[in-house]
């Protein structure tokens, strides 16, 4: 594992499809598979379902192409090329110096283009180099190349300079030269028929050539720029589709020799891959706008339809939170105005909040999407409380003063537009929150105006402040656990307390220096205050004053976030650093780097995992907490430190064997070449850490539970409930054959004789033989006998612990079985209550004794009471019993009064 971070380790990435390398698409039967690239990994999805199959293992460095052959992958990443069959590497292609940026498989051959331009083809079952061409880039720079159809051995490269070569490369000559159209070739595919190719050119020409004979059959004009990939049709309809670079789609119908119609916005970014599904009506799309997307051609007039697709953020999310006490959920909103809902178990769960009818009113004012979307989100806050029932959640957007309510579980806009009655129209919402209850939401604005509205209604509830909170502009508002009291503080540093309910100002808290935000713990009533000076004042608002200062970070502090028991908080900065803080010693037990500044935190519910958002980065990541399954030193690091930059997390988990190389590496590139450094101290120290091990008791006025699980001992008083409920019903018996003439007893009466039935169920009854005296002692029996001797029955509770509920009953039945002969004058039931003495005045295994006491007194409640030395030893257990738990009242007693005071008004 990477040991940048003592406290946090990388765990998994999420919201990442696809970025602007084409995608390839392999089949398999009647099974489709779609490979797209992620930055150094690549996913592989199942086209029915887009559900994801298998992840790539993380390379040295971004993977400039990929594409398919059979079962392989193809990939190439800088200057290396490697093959992969279900996500695990198969082999690797060396021998280029420079970076790859076109792959094509042929036959059994690969075939690789490097910005130098040299090309290698490669033998893919052996590894080694079949042969080699080399054009120099300023004559024929090859920037698309394909294998003509029943051509053996040939290839045709497109160029920058707009010329074409057809090669042979088994020969490893050129056959013949196109002369080009004046534009660069951007693309190349095979046509269905033979002979002919479709021809994309930067200046957004599209021609449909024959190569055999060197003749345009046909050229459109494509009016949106370059043309970024081409595909036909292979069900039967002569379509050919085009991409460009805003994101448009055009359909060519070949027969009629014009355009069929038009996908406009299919993608928010350049369509740089597309494929037609053989045979199908299905073409599958990928764009640099995070998303993959299947449309389906089943409309009346030839047009699609959008069927499937999987997408993320197209521009870097700025804020993240987690949704809801499971810590399942997390809303994120980003640069790309949209808000999104990820899953952090399945992908696949992953949506985007609908804005309503966008894109149907986009095409009615003949506008992109975008530009009717929402303004980018500032400010995020949701509760899951009253979900079901109305909006929970609230966002604020940039340059907007208008406040919108968001429903997370129909993952919809909500139908409530807030806007204060007072707020002027050029004044911005910086910030939002939702009560607990989730019936309340609150916005402040740029103004200094703090207004309260329902959530349900939409309705305004009035404002903080008379007329406005704060002279300056407010970036902070939230609200205690119990509706109480509201805080909301000003650009300048000024943190005002007010009554919710009364919309009273009750005090003010001054810091010195401006401020750019907070974040506030409900539970304990912690403020953390982003100063401006790239500090972080925390404020204790029930004491009413700053109760720590920290300062770290070298650049402005971006966010903050508290660990759900308020003991850590964690802050991160401009200067790609990253702090966790214990507040109650107020020290810094870790520091460490990533790559680019993290813009957005949040700390799950639950605590177990750390989630971030960067600048420029699409993706959402989660860091796991190691505290919560290793041994970690919280030792304060010292005043010198200096972080240690961590690996940022992939889309999967590492096996042991990746795990143990990054680790190697990671502790390689850690050492000083000029000697141990503090970080390796540092490291010494958190080896010397001894687990530390709780006692048996932790004092003699206290109880000790065990740590048996509940369905051990708690039905034992109940077994025999539970045997006669679970019985098997015994099969009906077949009736006894009756005698054809029945015996009578001779005299006045006709009587039969039933003598013979009778005998019989005499003689069954005899067979029971009675084996008291006859049992022999039992391990348990030994360890009672040998405590009344000694006096420590240790060995006897350890052997009841080690039994199954149905062995200690059986157990202490037969303690009355070897009770029934009067020499043994009941010496093992007297020892039975010396033995709960004995445990009862340990207080250990509390409640495991009071079980096995109920069954004890159930089993032998009638023996002991015609016993008087017996009903003398119960009472003296029921004195010892009864002071124990005295104690235990007096202390339940103390905590209750205490928890009414603290809970009453008055405090």
């Amino acid at each position: 594992m990477d040991s940048g971070s003592k406290v946090f380790a990388a765990f998994r990435a999420l919201g990442f499809v696809s970025n602007d390398v084409p995608i390839c698409v392999q089949s398999s039967q009647s099974n489709y598979f779609i490979t797209s690239v992620i930055g150094r990994s690549f996913h592989i999805y199942n086209a029915n379902k887009l559900n994801l199959l298998f992840v790539g293992t993380q390379q040295e460095e971004s993977i400039s192409c990929v594409c398919c052959h059979g079962a392989v992958v193809f990939t190439a990443a800088g200057k290396h090329v490697k093959s992969w069959r279900r996500g695990k590497e198969v082999r690797s292609y060396e021998g280029h110096t420079a970076s790859v940026r076109l792959l094509l498989p042929f036959a059994s051959h690969l075939i690789s283009v490097d910005i130098d331009g040299h090309v290698r083809v490669w033998d893919i079952a052996t590894g080694e180099l079949y042969t080699e061409i080399a054009f120099e880039p300023s004559l024929f720079d090859v920037t698309a190349l394909m294998h003509p159809s029943t051509y053996l051995n040939k290839v045709l490269f497109g160029s920058q300079q707009g010329e074409m070569q057809l090669w042979n490369i088994k020969t490893n000559k050129m056959i013949y030269s196109f002369r080009g159209w004046k534009s660069a070739v951007t693309a190349l595919t095979q046509a269905p028929a033979v002979d002919t190719a479709a021809i994309g050119l930067q200046d957004g020409g599209i021609l449909i050539h024959n190569l055999k004979m060197d003749v345009t059959l046909m050229r459109f004009q494509q009016d949106w720029g370059p043309v970024m990939c081409l595909s036909f049709r292979t069900d039967g309809e002569p379509i050919l589709a085009t991409g460009s670079s805003v994101g448009h789609i055009a359909l060519w119908n070949l027969e009629k020799k014009r355009l069929s119609s038009v996908m406009l916005d299919a993608h928010n970014g350049r369509v740089v891959g597309m494929h037609y599904l053989q045979g199908q009506p299905m073409l599958v799309t990928n764009s640099s706008d995070n998303s993959i997307k299947v449309w389906v051609f089943d409309q009346t007039d030839g047009a699609a339809r959008l069927l499937r697709f999987r997408s993320g953020h197209s521009a870097p999310p700025v804020c993240a939170q987690y949704h809801g006490p499971t810590g399942h959920m997390i809303l994120t909103a980003g640069m790309d105005r949209s808000v999104r809902i990820l899953s952090v178990i399945r992908d696949s769960m992953n949506r985007e909040l609908s804005q309503g009818s966008v894109e149907r009113h986009a095409k009615q004012a003949k506008l992109p999407v975008e530009e009717l979307k929402l303004h980018p989100v500032t400010g995020l806050a949701s509760e899951l409380c009253k979900e079901g029932d109305w909006d929970n959640a609230l966002t604020c957007h940039a340059t907007s003063r208008v406040v919108r309510t968001w429903n997370v579980q129909n993952k919809a806009i909500g139908k409530h537009k807030l806007v204060g009655p007072s707020v002027p129209r050029d004044a911005v919402a910086t910030c939002v929150s939702v009560t607990n209850c989730g019936n309340f939401g609150l916005a402040g604005y740029s103004t200094g105006h703090v207004h309260v509205f329902n959530m349900q209604s939409g309705l305004h509830r009035g404002s903080v402040g008379d007329p406005v909170a704060h002279d300056r502009s407010v970036c902070g508002v939230d609200i205690d656990n119990v509706n109480q009291r509201v805080l909301t503080l000003a650009t300048d540093g000024c943190l005002k307390v007010w009554s919710f309910r009364r919309r009273q100002h009750l005090h003010t808290i001054q810091l010195e220096g401006n401020v750019f935000g907070f974040n506030f713990h409900r539970e304990s009533c912690l403020l953390a205050v982003n100063m401006a000076d790239s500090s972080c004042h925390m404020v204790d608002i029930d004491m009413r004053r700053v109760v720590r200062h920290f300062r770290k970070h070298t650049k402005r502090i971006t966010n903050m976030c508290f660990s759900p028991d308020a003991r850590w908080l964690i802050t991160s900065s401009l200067d790609s650093t990253a702090c966790v803080w214990d507040v109650p010693a107020g020290r810094l037990i870790d520091h460490f780097q990533v790559k680019s500044p993290i813009t957005s935190l949040s700390m799950s519910p639950t605590g177990d995992f750390l989630a971030t958002t960067h600048t420029d980065d699409l993706g959402v990541y989660l860091w796991s907490n190691k505290t919560l399954y290793s041994q970690v030193s919280l030792r304060p690091l010292p005043a010198d430190y200096t972080p240690r930059h961590i690996d940022m997390p992939v889309t999967s988990v590492a096996d042991d064997e990746t795990e143990s190389r990054h680790s190697v590496a990671s502790d390689a590139t850690a050492m000083d070449t000029n000697g141990a450094s503090a970080d390796d101290a540092n490291d010494d120290d958190d080896d010397d850490v001894t687990t530390w091990k709780s006692p048996d008791q932790l004092s003699c006025d206290l109880v000790t539970l065990s740590t048996l699980p509940r369905s051990r001992w708690h039905n034992l008083v109940n077994l025999d409930t539970i045997r006669r409920r679970n019985k098997p019903k015994e099969p009906p018996k077949k009736p006894e054959a009756a005698p054809f003439f029945l015996p009578t007893v001779a005299g006045l009466e006709t009587k039969f004789d039933l003598s013979a039935v009778q005998n019989h169920e005499d003689k069954d009854a005899s067979r029971v033989i009675s084996l008291a005296g006859l049992q022999p002692s039992t391990p348990f029996q030994e360890a009672l006998k040998a405590g009344s001797t000694t006096g420590n029955y240790d060995a006897a509770l350890s052997l009841l612990t080690a039994m199954g509920p149905s062995a200690t009953d059986t157990e202490f039945r037969q303690l009355d079985l070897m009770a029934a002969d009067a020499d043994q004058d009941n010496q093992l039931l007297a020892a039975m209550f010396d033995f709960f003495v004995y445990v009862v005045k340990a207080r250990q295994s509390f409640e495991l004794v009071q079980a096995y006491l109920s069954l004890f007194l159930k089993l032998h409640g009638d023996t002991i009471a015609g016993s008087v030395p017996l009903s003398s030893a119960m009472e003296r257990l029921l004195r010892v019993h009864r002071g124990v738990w005295q104690d235990l009242q007096h202390i339940f007693h103390q905590n209750l009064s205490m928890i009414a005071y603290m809970k009453s008004a008055t405090v």
